[in-house]
């Protein structure tokens, strides 16, 4: 039996969705091949087990100084979404130390969370993504360069970059809201990212490695009824957003989808899993975001596409585990 550490919560403010996250992926890993030690990260950054402060030190051993106990990791599952791991910074350690981990590594993590590199890399692998330009400060200069973007493009979404898919991120349907927006953004971010903003179908995608294989499923629809996903439309009760595990889409559409998924995973190097987000504007498909460690809660959209696909998750999950410490 192998020792895996799972850790959860993180410094984000999805905090309480990482803890929903974990709960459902402890209760699918197969208790026969894995001892879970499952460890609560708080906002500064505290390591707890039951109660006591834990730490993972070079050796990969989980301390406890109370108990005066170490305890040998042979894996671990980074269970945060945004800091510290959707951003890398925990799987940076992991590579240093040399401890398998769950999920995308250090640079694919990093790059996908960063909504500027992640439109670069993508742009310049030749997947279609929405018309955008970078900001780097708030200045008159800057503003000025914003307000000819609005100008072109029209209406658009000011967003910071290092940030959730939600958090930051402001609609600017007139001019004058732009000033403020850029403000409000570089709040969260040292840079700022300016898209145009489409009237789209809203799609979803699983991409997940098993039995040697890539594999890409059909898209699922997000129908907001605000027409813009906010972090509250994706995890209060009083969410009217609805999903559909199968839109009305053409299989070329569906093809075409898949193609650009693929290509992504693979150019980025990542590792596993992860979910993409695309945008479909008419026939014109846009790849939005990158998500590499998407919700896993019993009605997230990531291991529902995955059942509808014809495939297990849990079977899934235990797979990509095991392949890890082969």
């Amino acid at each position: 039996m192998k020792n895996l550490l799972l850790l959860k919560g993180g410094g984000s403010q999805e905090h309480e969705v990482s803890l929903l996250t974990a709960d459902y992926l402890k209760s699918i890993i197969d208790a026969k091949e894995f001892r879970v030690f499952e460890v609560e990260v708080d906002k500064d950054f505290t390591w707890s087990l039951n109660g006591d402060k834990v730490e993972l030190n070079f050796q990969k051993e989980l301390v406890s100084a109370a108990k005066g106990t170490k305890d040998s990791i042979d894996l671990c599952i980074p269970c945060f979404h945004g800091h510290p791991g959707e951003t890398g910074h925990i799987q940076a350690y992991f590579e240093m130390i040399g401890l398998p981990f769950f999920g995308c590594g250090y640079e694919a993590s990093l790059i996908c969370f960063n909504k500027v590199l992640t439109k670069l890399w993508l742009e310049k692998t030749n997947i279609p993504v929405t018309a955008f330009m970078i900001a780097k400060d708030s200045s008159p200069k800057t503003l000025g360069e914003v307000e000819t973007f609005f100008d072109e493009q029209g209406p658009i979404f000011v967003k910071a970059s290092n940030q959730g898919s939600s958090v930051g991120c402001y609609p600017v349907d007139t001019k004058d809201k732009i000033e403020k927006a850029l403000t409000d953004a570089f709040n969260y971010s040292d840079f700022v990212i300016v898209e145009k903003k489409v009237t789209p179908r809203e799609l979803e995608i699983s991409v997940f490695e098993y039995n040697g294989k890539l594999t890409a499923t059909s898209p699922s629809e997000i129908i907001c009824p605000d027409k813009f996903y906010s972090y509250d439309e994706k995890y209060s009760q009083k969410s009217q957003t609805q999903t559909n595990l199968n839109p009305e889409i053409s299989e070329d559409k569906i093809s075409e989808i898949q193609t650009y998924a693929i290509q992504a995973f693979e150019n980025l190097k990542l590792s596993q899993f992860c979910r993409m987000d695309f945008f479909l504007v008419g026939e014109q498909v846009y790849l939005n975001e990158i998500n590499t460690f998407p919700g896993m809660t019993p009605i997230s959209l990531f291991p529902k596409m995955i059942e509808n696909y014809g495939v297990s998750y849990p079977k899934v999950l235990n797979s990509q585990l095991l392949s890890l410490i082969k």
